[in-house]
């Protein structure tokens, strides 16, 4: 299906990145069902959930055994962590923390 004429035209066995352009040179995806290799959509790994699972896990598995300090000293705006917008929240600078282990109880 890939290099069938009859869905990608006639220069479907040609390299030709601009066929994913606009007359403007803007990126025009084609439709997820045209190629039902993908499953109607961009491909998934069948493990990412699992993964999510797993990296979730042992994250609170970490937070049980450390304690996660900001250090404000090297936070800019007195102390307090700036904000950058973008499409994940993240820190101006990055957040400096300190980690230490629990005492123990």
């Amino acid at each position: 299906m890939g290099r069938l004429a009859s869905i990608w035209g006639e220069d479907c066995m040609e390299y030709r990145p601009e066929r994913w352009l606009d007359d403007g040179g803007v990126f025009r995806p084609a439709s997820p069902f045209r190629f039902t290799v993908f499953h109607a959509g961009p491909r998934m790994c069948l493990g990412k959930e699992m993964a999510y699972v797993q990296m979730k896990s042992i994250v609170a598995n970490v937070l049980e055994e450390f304690v996660v300090d900001v250090v404000k000293d090297d936070v800019a705006a007195g102390g307090v962590p700036e904000h950058v917008l973008s499409i994940t929240l993240r820190m101006k600078g990055g957040l400096p923390v300190k980690i230490r282990r629990k005492p123990e109880a």
